[in-house]
């Protein structure tokens, strides 16, 4: 017996396709499209920001972009440099922590305290830096007013730790609210278990809350790594020029600036980065077998 669909029905799965398929064709407009065009571009000479007027290197010679960014010595730096950022994050998380447990506990003011740890997260991350910049100035900033002092924060030698406390301030509140929907999710039985057992509050959270987060932790961790690697916007709002401190990013957009000659090396630069990337998102879940616990309730 053939069951023919009505005419409601077939319209119902046209107009779902079509909605389904306009983030798709988003998708492959501005991320597949692009990201074949650096691959192309990567193994070319380029010289400007358009495959026109752009050439394949010989055959022996097709990996001279990406052997001119691992020559590089201002590529490793920035490589240095985002390690270094790299450090913000396990302190970020241990403090998101932290200040989680504070807010489960049903303090008066939680709510309040909650939207204003959010705010930095959805303000633009210009007018925060801005902000920070104006805090931190030299010569009249309210951070040195406090304490007297005129402190270059961002001179050479501090740049990129002013940099990392920005990145730690403004990456907070998010995580806040991840640990804190985590840990309200904690299976209470376990905890009263414990306390039957005689485990005090720090045992109880070692031990039970802990491992009950670890996703949310894993969760947080490979996303941030990718987001440290990403860094972009803070520095070049507060270094045009990135001479203080450049990223990875930082060096790919130096490379692909307009009508520079190098734009096939910022291409390679970028495919690097995508790499690396994909290589510390496989490690973290490689290690997250032996620590992040899924049935902790």
């Amino acid at each position: 017996m053939t069951i023919t669909k009505s005419k409601k029905a077939r319209s119902d799965e046209l107009w779902g396709t079509l909605f389904a398929g306009i983030p798709v064709l988003g998708l492959i407009i501005f991320t597949y499209i692009p990201l074949l065009m650096a691959v192309i571009m990567s193994f070319m000479e380029v010289p400007g920001l358009t495959l026109r007027g752009a050439k394949f290197f010989p055959l022996k010679q097709i990996f001279t972009n990406y052997v001119t960014v691992i020559k590089d010595q201002y590529f490793w730096k920035s490589i240095l440099n985002n390690i270094i950022l790299m450090i913000g994050l396990p302190i970020s998380i241990v403090l998101s922590i932290a200040i989680a447990e504070l807010l489960t506990k049903g303090l008066r003011g939680t709510r309040f305290f909650k939207v204003l740890l959010f705010v930095p997260y959805v303000c633009s991350v210009t007018a925060t830096t801005f902000m920070w910049n104006w805090l931190l100035n030299y010569d009249h900033g309210v951070v040195n007013s406090i304490l007297g002092k005129n402190i270059n924060w961002f001179g050479p030698d501090l740049f990129i730790w002013s940099v990392m406390i920005m990145t730690v301030w403004a990456t907070c509140g998010y995580r806040i609210l991840l640990f804190t929907a985590a840990m309200t999710n904690v299976n209470s039985s376990l905890k009263e278990a414990a306390a039957v057992d005689g485990a005090n509050k720090l045992q109880i959270f070692g031990h039970v809350t802990l491992p009950s987060i670890t996703p949310t932790i894993f969760y947080i961790l490979v996303m941030g790594t990718i987001g440290v690697l990403q860094e972009f916007t803070r520095i070049q709002v507060l270094d045009p020029t990135g001479a203080k401190c450049s990223t990875v990013v930082f060096y790919v957009y130096k490379k692909m600036l307009v009508g520079t000659p190098e734009a096939g090396v910022g291409c390679a630069a970028s495919i690097i980065l995508a790499l690396l990337v994909a290589l510390l998102t496989k490690l973290h879940f490689t290690i997250s077998k032996k620590w992040v616990s899924y049935d902790a309730s």
